[in-house]
């Protein structure tokens, strides 16, 4: 049976025939992009600036922006329909937005991977239950004769005696006590002339983990901007 061809209703409005009963599918691609970039731009910047999902009043605020927008581009389209896109959409702008978060987020990781990894000190990083989830090249050359990176997953106290073990204890108890608590001076070197520390690792403030911080004292050898 052949669908029925739905019935157009006009209306002349400022000198104007305009369809009153047009849907967001009769519009044409180009439109359709502009209105969903529009939607997508304003639910964006909604939540970025109140770090949170809109409610059901600026839900209203958003979309009378865009309405704005497409009438200033001079499309036409009932103000409903858009009220209605928005709702059907607003879960989908949500995940792209996150997906979005996830993305930008990954790609600072590697920004900040890649200090650690070019630290010519060891950095050896955990977890509280003292398991070690990180190792960068030079922890893992520095510890080859104990398995360099094959410590990772293992417990950074197996790697020490009953009194260190209790001061590593100590100290991540102290980072815990106070979100302020966060360096702790452990150890002077005196063969490598280093001091040696521990830092808390915090996830907007709350403590996930530590790892030891190196610092040489000796005077650097290498020429100054020596790149030839």
């Amino acid at each position: 049976m052949a669908k029925s061809k739905k019935t157009k209703i006009h209306k002349k409005i400022d000198g104007q025939l305009l369809q009153l009963n047009k849907k967001f599918s009769d519009l044409k691609m180009k439109q359709k992009d502009k209105i969903t970039g529009w939607v997508y731009e304003e639910y964006r910047k909604y939540v970025t600036e109140y770090d949170k999902v809109p409610d059901l009043l600026a839900d209203e605020q958003i979309v009378e922006v865009v309405i704005d927008k497409i009438n200033e581009a001079q499309i036409w389209i009932p103000e409903g329909e858009i009220y209605d896109y928005y709702r059907r959409k607003k879960p989908q702008l949500q995940r792209r937005l996150d997906n979005e978060k996830v993305i930008k987020f990954k790609s600072y990781v590697s920004f900040y991977k890649s200090i650690v990894d070019q630290d010519r000190a060891s950095v050896v990083i955990c977890n509280l239950k003292h398991e070690i989830i990180y190792m960068n090249p030079a922890a893992v050359t520095s510890c080859a004769k104990r398995g360099g990176d094959k410590l990772i997953g293992r417990s950074l106290l197996d790697c020490h005696n009953p009194e260190s073990r209790d001061k590593i204890q100590r100290v991540v108890d102290w980072f815990a006590a106070d979100k302020s608590h966060n360096f702790v001076y452990t150890f002077h070197n005196e063969k490598l002339n280093k001091d040696v520390y521990m830092v808390a690792l915090r996830d907007e403030g709350k403590l996930i983990g530590y790892y030891e911080k190196h610092e040489y004292r000796n005077v650097e050898t290498m020429k100054q901007y020596d790149l030839w």
